[in-house]
Order: structure tokens, then C-alpha cells, then sequence
């Protein structure tokens, strides 16, 4: 069974998005984000698939969608998170990149989360679960001051699970 994590870029307040695009600009998160998933089945909720208007290259595109009959080019449509890591035996990692929903599904079953905590409270629609009682803890933590390309302070953080 390949180890599930999950990456995302994460408010003070929880905010992840605001209508379906991030509310920020962090030129290091996306440059992170790429060289962590880089290579591993990423697994993403239909609304995030399509705030990114392709496939992200260089990786697998599981697309979990309560749709019946929904095809995408370019991703795999699966209808729930069990059928979309049934299929990734194969894959060490399985990255879920959003959205709240999914994260929400997930995150009891996560080996491994891979946060930017953005140092803002940002208004928005979709909001990452607390992680507080779910049984991770931290191991890796790196600060950075907003600058060039990083509109707000924020903070690579690693958890794995307890």
C-alpha cells in the first residue's frame, strides 16, 4: 500500500481557496509543491482539477468526481478516494493536492502531510480540517519572510502520523 500525504497551502485561519483559485501568491510554495509531487499520483476533487485548467505534467491525475460518465483528458476519473489508491499500488506516495473535501475524506488515513502555513488570515471558501486530534506530529519546520514572488511570511512545515 503506498503512503498517502497530503500538500497544501493553509491560512492562519484555514483558508485554502477562494472560488476556486488559491488566494495568494507564494512563487515558493508552487516550486515546492512541484518538487515534492513530482513523479506521484496525484489525487485531486473535480473542482480542483478544474481550477488548474490542465493536467500537471510529469505526474499521474486521479480525478475522484461523484459524476457518472465524467471524462477528462488527461486525468483519470475515479469515484471515490478507496478506488482512486486501489489503482496506485504500484506508486511509494500518493499525493492528495485538494480540495477541502478530499482532504477532509483523507486525512484520518494520511501517513504524511506537507503543509505551507501562510502567515494570514485570508477570507475564502474552502478551509483545510483541523489537525490538531488527528494523531500527527511535527518533524520538519522552515520560516520564510514574504518577499519577490511570496506575497505573505509563511512556513514550510512536514507532520507525519504519530
Amino acid at each position: 500500500m503506498p503512503r498517502l500525504a497530503l500538500i497544501a497551502a493553509v491560512a492562519q485561519n484555514g483558508t485554502i481557496g477562494r472560488d476556486n483559485a488559491l488566494p495568494w501568491r507564494l512563487r515558493d510554495d508552487l516550486k515546492r509543491f512541484k518538487a515534492l509531487t513530482l513523479g506521484h499520483p496525484v489525487v485531486m476533487g473535480r473542482k480542483t482539477w478544474e481550477s488548474l485548467g490542465r493536467p500537471l505534467p510529469g505526474r499521474r491525475n486521479i480525478v475522484v468526481t461523484r459524476q457518472p460518465g465524467l471524462v477528462l483528458e488527461g486525468a483519470e476519473v475515479v469515484h471515490s478516494l478507496d478506488e482512486a489508491l486501489a489503482g496506485c499500488n504500484d506508486a511509494d506516495t500518493v499525493f492528495v493536492i485538494g480540495g477541502a473535501q478530499l482532504y477532509r475524506e483523507a486525512l484520518g488515513r494520511a501517513d504524511a502531510l506537507y503543509l505551507t502555513e501562510v502567515g494570514a488570515d485570508v477570507e475564502g471558501d474552502a478551509h483545510f480540517p483541523p489537525i490538531g486530534d488527528a494523531g500527527f506530529r511535527e518533524v520538519a519546520r522552515e520560516s520564510h519572510a514574504a518577499g519577490e514572488g511570496n506575497e505573505h511570511p509563511f512556513s514550510f512545515v512536514d507532520y507525519i502520523r504519530a
